[in-house]
């Protein structure tokens, strides 16, 4: 689910509820913003994991063992342009091959476990092909899985990959005002859009507060955002966070 909500959007509704439009970023300056617009995405990620699900063709490293601890931006289509992404763990096994150029669909993966290829062929690391049969995942080692048979060496061979990587960074030097001129985008889904304005509300107002009014609405911004996470998190089967505050990353 790769967003199309650019960053400029994001802000521009911050900016509008926070009315602070005339100019843009006057009272509540763009990189401090942006910083809390980074630490919403990443407590997004973190309680409601499938809010940065993708699926994306990735081509395999040679061999049987593959990591997605950080993926260059030349092993994933789409991708994120020329970021390199750093991978959470896997949504689930991969689906297919998709030929050497990454977007030629082709046969199907399944997936078994380690100890059925062990047994029944011990040298199954040292088989190579241009196309993927078989994936063994653990799920105690989420950002690795083995593909049988491996890739060859020199060989491009791609599959495709539901995973969930960790959001981007988004740069604070940028041009975010409403009619700016940045592509930059989000990284959760769009359908998440109103928890990062409400969270970025907050934590503008929280930095206001000595202004009279800002800690009732930093409050009533915070609650929203709260509300939501719990809500969806149990809707979608998650463990409920329970969370009563605003969760703002160490360091925030």
């Amino acid at each position: 689910m790769a967003s199309t909500t650019l960053v400029r959007e994001a802000l521009r509704r911050v900016s509008d509820q926070l009315q602070d439009m005339s100019p843009q970023f006057l009272r509540w300056d763009q990189t401090s913003l942006v910083h809390a617009l980074n630490d919403a995405q990443r407590v997004l990620a973190k309680y409601l994991p499938h809010s940065c699900s993708r699926v994306d063709a990735f081509k395999l490293e040679a061999g049987t063992r593959q990591s997605i601890e950080t993926v260059p931006s030349a092993r994933l289509l789409p991708g994120d342009g020329s970021a390199s992404m750093r991978g959470n763990r896997l949504l689930s096994a991969p689906i297919r091959n998709m030929g050497a150029n990454g977007t030629t669909p082709g046969r199907a993966i399944r997936t078994v476990e380690r100890s059925a290829l062990d047994q029944g062929d011990p040298l199954w690391h040292t088989r190579s092909a241009t196309a993927v049969t078989q994936i063994v995942y653990d799920p105690q080692t989420p950002k690795v899985f083995y593909v049988s048979p491996g890739a060859p060496v020199g060989t491009d061979v791609w599959i495709e990959l539901p995973w969930l990587p960790d959001p981007l960074d988004i740069p604070t030097a940028g041009d975010y005002t409403a009619g700016g001129a940045s592509t930059t985008k989000l990284s959760v889904d769009d359908k998440y859009l109103d928890d990062v304005v409400n969270y970025v509300i907050a934590r503008a107002y929280m930095k206001d507060a000595e202004f009279v009014g800002s800690g009732q609405l930093a409050s009533s911004f915070s609650q929203m955002f709260v509300a939501s996470i719990n809500l969806q998190a149990v809707a979608m089967g998650l463990p409920d966070p329970k969370l009563r505050a605003l969760p703002i990353p160490s360091g925030a």
